[in-house]
């Protein structure tokens, strides 16, 4: 079993997978009850979860509690199940068959930034839905002068960064709200985590009412950093027959003004301004975002040279936008993941259902190419961001000294999920064999 390793203020619970990828479950009246339970779960949570489809969280998923600094508990492996249990410290694991399965592993900390560039009119399609956009493709930065390093300097005043909304006012651009969590605990060593809304979402319908972003929001309070979430500009949501909240991200119906770089000037200002007031650690910043936010977030490791790590959910790259050449100064460590054959958007904005597999793996092949570590990965319940815990998990431990994970392929991680959710280019989707 696990023994009693401490864990930084929370407990991680790692369940299996439904039944395909646990062949061999003992006795038959224990498969079909477990294949029941997962059928169930996964049916669920592609509607979303809700009170009832948590209860099979334990089942099927992994669960992240938030609570004061506790040990590890270890619930039962389903039978037939290897469980695995990783130190956080690093100081050992354990395995156990037919008993409890957790995993977590221990972060680290430091620099990186800069961003918007200029580019051309490409078509992007992506976010909450099959939109289009623009950006510059190949690595460029940035808003703002007298650039330090990778980290930009701030092009106005900065705002005192708290708890709550703050405004940004970057140089040139109209200011902007951004929402962060947990300001008054950050402890200069943390991370800061750049969350993008979706489609007809908005940072005060995320905290608190998304999943994964709340596993985030937990992560970075208990590393001593914090999560900064953008407000959509109004104007951008506001064109017409384009929802979409960035306005990177466009629609083909009536796109416009793709090519704006407020939102990159923005990210730019929020780390200036945060490493200005010692807030983060800079070498321990990330961005994630699903659906439209996904397609921010894979706009961002494009361009800027200070990211130490992104998820980008159902979000990807499309053709008009390849390739996607992060800047040579850049060390992202990228997690693409996508939802599988019903991972769509049809809603306004877009002709036709739009859908996420195809961009996810035009990211994956454009890393591939510029010779950068990734995971791909497929949890097949649709258009949302399932795999929040993982997420969680990969974001902790990005540095831009180098990801812990870097050079592992699905199988050799040493987490249950990610070890069978994940896959590698050119190979099909676990689901698929």
């Amino acid at each position: 079993m696990c023994g009693d390793w401490s864990v930084r203020s929370r407990t991680v619970f790692e369940a299996p997978k439904p039944t395909k990828y646990c062949p061999n479950f003992g006795p038959i009246g224990s498969f079909y009850i477990w294949s029941v339970v997962c059928t169930v779960y996964v049916a669920m949570r592609t509607i979303y979860a809700t009170p009832v489809a948590i209860l099979y969280l334990a089942a099927c998923d992994t669960v992240a509690e938030r609570s004061m600094p506790v040990s590890f508990r270890v619930p039962e492996c389903p039978p037939g199940c290897t469980c695995v249990c990783e130190d956080p410290t690093g100081s050992g694991t354990a395995s156990s068959e037919g008993s409890g399965a957790m995993s977590s592993e221990s972060g680290a900390p430091s620099t990186g930034a800069t961003s918007a560039a200029s580019g051309g009119g490409e078509a992007s399609v992506g976010s909450g839905g099959g939109e289009s956009s623009t950006g510059s493709a190949g690595g460029e930065s940035s808003t703002g002068a007298g650039q330090t390093g990778v980290i930009p300097q701030p092009t106005a005043p900065c705002p005192t960064i708290q708890t709550g909304t703050v405004t940004f006012c970057p140089a040139g651009f109209p200011c902007r709200d951004v929402r962060f969590t947990s300001v008054e605990s950050t402890t200069g060593s943390g991370p800061l985590v750049l969350a993008w809304a979706g489609t007809f979402n908005n940072p005060d319908t995320l905290v608190g009412g998304d999943f994964a972003t709340d596993l985030m929001i937990s992560m970075a309070d208990t590393e001593g950093g914090m999560v900064a979430l953008p407000y959509p500009d109004p104007e951008a949501v506001g064109r017409p027959d384009t929802p979409f909240p960035w306005w990177v991200v466009c629609g083909f119906v009536n796109p416009s003004q793709c090519d704006r770089l407020d939102d990159f000037a923005l990210a730019d200002e929020i780390v200036a301004c945060s490493v200005e007031q010692g807030l983060i650690d800079p070498d321990r910043i990330s961005s994630v975002g699903g659906s439209a936010g996904g397609i921010m977030t894979t706009h961002l490791v494009n361009r800027v040279p200070w990211l130490a790590g992104a998820v980008s959910w159902s979000g990807g790259v499309s053709t008009a936008n390849r390739p996607i050449d992060p800047p040579d100064e850049s060390t992202v460590a990228v997690m693409a993941v996508h939802g599988g054959s019903t991972d769509q958007y049809c809603g306004p904005g877009v002709n036709e259902c739009y859908e996420f597999v195809g961009p996810t793996l035009a990211l994956a092949e454009d890393l591939t190419t510029d010779g950068r570590w990734f995971l791909l990965c497929d949890h097949n319940t649709g258009h949302h961001n399932a795999m929040g815990p993982q997420a969680d998990d990969f974001i902790r431990l990005a540095n831009r000294a180098g990801h812990p994970w870097e050079g592992l392929v699905p199988g050799s991680i040493g987490n249950w999920v990610l070890d069978n959710y994940c896959y590698s280019f050119g190979d099909p989707s676990p689901w698929a064999q």
